[in-house]
Formats: C-alpha cells, structure tokens, sequence
C-alpha cells in the first residue's frame, strides 16, 4: 500500500505509522523479518527502505512466542531484586553488627589471655 501510494518502498517510520507502531518496535520488526528473508531491507548511508522478500517464510514463523513471557520475567526480577534487599537488609541489620562486635571482642580477649599466659606485656 505505501508503496503505491509513494512510487518507493516505505521507510520503517512509514510502516510504523500506517499500524500504530512505536517507531523503534517497527525498525525492530523490519530487522528481524529481514533477517529471516522475509523482508527486503534496502540500506544506503541516509535511510532505509523496506520491500517484501519471501512472504513464503511467514508460514514458517511460531505462532506464539517462545520463552518466558513477560509477566514470568518481570515475576523473576521481582524475586531476584527482593532476596537482593532481604541480604542486604540482613547485612545490615544491628542484630548482625553487634554480633560481629561480640565475635572480635571475644577474639581481643582471647589474644589477651593468650598474651598473659605467656608474661608478655598486655598491649596498650
């Protein structure tokens, strides 16, 4: 149809506008389907122009989308980002502080004590 209507193969900005497009979602489309031949992507140093290639392909391509889905990824970044908090909480916590203050006071006396037995001078 643009085609027709401008005597030259659209642009992917053309494209996008004519199906409600984000501009950026259809050079995406263009690419990949010309990846896959089914597209033409004519390239020169100042715009692109797309024909049909092998609109044969089309059969060829899934008919639903492969992989995780974006409600599974955004699920997994989610609980990725929430045990994130919970370590870093965790690291952070007083409770965990104070246990490692206890843990390197208990470790200075038992140097003290170690110091003492052999009638070394206690460090100042």
């Amino acid at each position: 149809m643009l085609m027709h209507t401008s005597a030259k193969p659209p642009t992917p900005e053309q494209i996008a506008e004519l199906l409600g497009l984000a501009p950026d979602f259809a050079r995406a489309l263009v690419v990949a389907l010309g990846d896959e031949g089914i597209l033409k992507v004519i390239e020169n140093p100042f715009e692109i122009r797309v024909e049909i290639g092998d609109y044969g392909k089309l059969e060829d391509l899934p008919r639903e989308a492969e992989g995780p889905t974006m409600t599974e990824e955004l699920s997994s970044f989610i609980r990725k980002k929430r045990d994130e908090y919970k370590a870093t909480e965790k690291m952070l916590s007083m409770d965990e502080i104070e246990k490692k203050q206890k843990e390197k006071m208990a470790k200075m006396e038992e140097e003290m004590r170690k110091m003492k037995n052999r009638g070394l001078p206690p460090l100042d």
